[in-house]
């Protein structure tokens, strides 16, 4: 008689019991749906090490706009599911851009000094986009339970970055210092560099 010939009814159950378990992980992780979605998309310029904002990149063209004559509209969108916890990094998953018909600039103003701004709101938003895919490498094996956190997270990034470009419009006259501004270049190119790690390529 074979010795687990008794057990062999308790064998087969356990063995569907671990397939199914099996199936509702892969199920879990799957159907994880990917949230912050930042798709390829006209309306969105992403942030370049190498290519600058111009007018073109704004959707909105004003004329006169003493009272705001810029604006921009930048926003950090992630794509992150259930098997993104074997990741060694994220950089590919975040991303960095402006919303075109969001945006606009006064083209009868001083076009040059109102790019450079913005620009230098888009670099700074970048130093906070990098923290965001720096802390979800930190924090990937948490996506094993699920990504409610990441929204947590991406709240928090974008509250910093929120917090830090006041600080730059107080500091500069929203650019309108030429030496002062220049200070924020500086410091944003090297808290940039500090984090080239976690730079988009």
């Amino acid at each position: 008689m074979n010795f687990y010939q008794p057990y062999q009814p308790c064998l087969a159950l356990a063995q569907k019991l671990f397939a199914y378990s099996l199936t509702s992980l892969f199920l879990l992780l799957a159907c994880n749906s990917s949230i912050g979605q930042s798709p390829p998309d006209s309306n969105l310029v992403h942030w370049s090490a190498t290519r600058k904002l111009t007018v073109d990149d704004f959707g909105i063209k004003i004329q006169n706009g003493d009272a705001s004559p810029c604006f921009a509209q930048y926003s950090v969108g992630y794509q992150v599911g259930g098997f993104d916890f074997l990741r060694k990094n994220f950089n590919q998953k975040v991303s960095n851009y402006m919303i075109k018909s969001a945006s606009w600039i006064d083209t009868t103003g001083d076009v040059s000094t109102l790019l450079r701004y913005q620009q230098t709101l888009f670099d700074l938003c970048e130093i906070y986009t990098r923290r965001f895919r720096k802390a979800l490498k930190e924090n990937r094996k948490k996506i094993l339970t699920g990504t409610d956190f990441i929204e947590a997270l991406n709240e928090q990034i974008m509250t910093d970055f929120a917090n830090r470009r006041l600080l730059f419009e107080q500091e500069t006259n929203s650019g309108l210092l030429p030496d002062r501004h220049r200070l924020w270049e500086i410091q944003i190119r090297k808290e940039l560099d500090e984090l080239e790690e976690f730079a988009r390529k």
